[in-house]
């Protein structure tokens, strides 16, 4: 019995699949090789047992993907039975797992065809095959570098964090308050409970169920509306589509700056899905939305809200008049979203909250109203010498003390964080996981910072009262 016979008896009894084993074939008389492999490394020797996994031989076992595709395939197609349809099939399958390959995988499958035009639903079945495995293979490594990430900003385990060292405190400013050196303090503060990773098909599922929930509110309003898919949202606007998709955009945009301020990995979309941005042109439809949606009614003057329904992000708002006060906004509320998906659902303290969302709405784009309008405003408050920075540091949304007349809270808060990014950007980023991960903001504050409640609003206070 030829080798080429006792291969395919081996055959019929192997699904043909990516991880079946290969009927293997006998080479007599052993074949002498020598080829480089994609290491460098001279490979040679007399070749005794092959199959669709690698070859065998005096060099011990070599799997195919140590070698480069041309010569793999030239090698596989000398060892095979070369009028056997369904042993191209396999080639290319072999193939289709090097990098660089398809196109001579796809040579093969043509020659699978020309041997055996019955095989057209194998190539269909190993097209299928294909796309799966390599499917799989980025949502493994979008789901462990999901985990690496919740692991870094939450905490895997109930460790205390470590204090940064002397050199990470925020340099010296004139008419600063006193600064403490952090001192290594335990937490025995209960870790968060970190957003789950899904898979692929339930994120696909939650995407699903957030475009039903948009697309029954807006019936329930008669709106109008475009929609437009972005990487990381899904926009419907009353607007044209190529200001749609301008807009949906620059959402991208920003969602990737700030990813990038916290190091996330490249492309990691933290969304249950993706959020949904709903605009309206008129502030009849927004109020309506908003009703119909959440059943609640902006306060006077709003013209933009986010919405954290358990892990769901949903902004609406209205396109004002005035086009940058209308992006600052819209930018200010999807960072609320990001935040609240960022690691788990624990909120920063009020005055970090509104004051990040303020920062990256003054950040964003040049011509954000936030220099303009907040700047201004905490400057005031606070050079008039009557007002206490601390007052607003304590604010909360849980005792309605927030955001407090005319509502300073956000100008402040924008100030505070400005101030803290400016001095030291790493150790509020940490500051941020720290409290994420169940640490009370205040030890957190102290140390990564080296300061008290009270020192901090000292700092500000100091920092802003002669100098913008």
């Amino acid at each position: 019995m030829s080798r080429f016979t006792q291969f395919l008896i081996l055959l019929a009894f192997s699904a043909i699949s990516w991880t079946s084993a290969h009927a293997q074939g006998v080479v007599e008389p052993p074949l002498p090789w020598k080829v480089k492999l994609i290491t460098g490394e001279a490979l040679k020797g007399a070749i005794s047992k092959w199959d669709f996994s690698g070859i065998d031989g005096t060099f011990g076992h070599v799997p195919w993907g140590k070698f480069k595709p041309d010569d793999a395939n030239r090698l596989c197609r000398k060892l095979m039975d070369w009028k056997d349809g369904l042993q191209y099939i396999q080639l290319a399958r072999m193939l289709f797992l090097l990098e660089g390959a398809d196109k001579i995988a796809e040579v093969a499958l043509r020659d699978a065809i020309k041997r055996d035009r019955t095989l057209d639903s194998n190539v269909q079945q190993l097209r299928v095959e294909v796309a799966e495995h390599r499917r799989k293979i980025v949502e493994d490594r979008r789901i462990a570098a999901e985990k690496d990430f919740q692991a870094k900003t939450v905490g895997a385990t109930s460790t205390p964090k470590k204090n940064p060292t002397p050199r990470a405190q925020p340099k010296s400013v004139p008419g600063d308050a006193p600064r403490a050196q952090p001192e290594s303090v335990p937490s025995d503060a209960t870790r968060a409970q970190p957003w789950s990773v899904a898979t692929d098909a339930q994120r696909a599922e939650a995407l699903t169920d957030m475009k039903a929930d948009a697309d029954r509110w807006l019936q329930q309003v008669n709106m109008r509306y475009t929609v437009v898919e972005a990487k990381y949202w899904v926009l419907y606007a009353d607007m044209p589509i190529d200001q749609a998709k301008n807009l949906a955009l620059r959402m991208d945009d920003m969602y990737e700056t700030v990813a990038k301020m916290f190091a996330l990995p490249v492309g990691l979309n933290i969304f249950h899905g993706k959020a949904v941005v709903i605009v309206s042109a008129t502030e009849a439809h927004y109020r309506a939305i908003e009703m119909a949606a959440f059943n609640s009614m902006p306060p006077p003057g709003a013209i933009g809200l986010c919405h954290m329904v358990g892990p769901k992000v949903v902004v609406t708002a209205y396109k004002s008049e005035d086009a940058n006060r209308f992006m600052a906004t819209l930018v200010h509320e999807a960072s609320h979203g990001f935040m609240h998906r960022y690691g788990s659902p624990l909120r920063l303290p009020s005055w970090a909250d509104e004051g990040y969302a303020e920062y990256l709405a003054a950040e964003s784009f040049p011509d954000s109203t936030t220099k303009g309008d907040r700047k201004p405003q905490g400057l005031q408050w606070i050079r008039s010498g009557t007002h206490d920075v601390l007052d607003v540091i304590q604010m909360n949304y849980e005792d309605g003390s927030w955001p407090g007349a005319d509502a300073i809270g956000y100008a402040i808060g924008y100030l505070t964080v400005d101030y803290l990014m400016q001095t030291n950007r790493q150790a509020f980023g940490e500051w941020v996981k720290d409290v994420k991960s169940g640490i009370p903001w205040e030890e957190a504050f102290k140390n990564r910072f080296g300061w008290n409640v009270k020192q901090l609003s000292q700092a500000v206070k100091a920092r802003y009262r002669a100098r913008d």
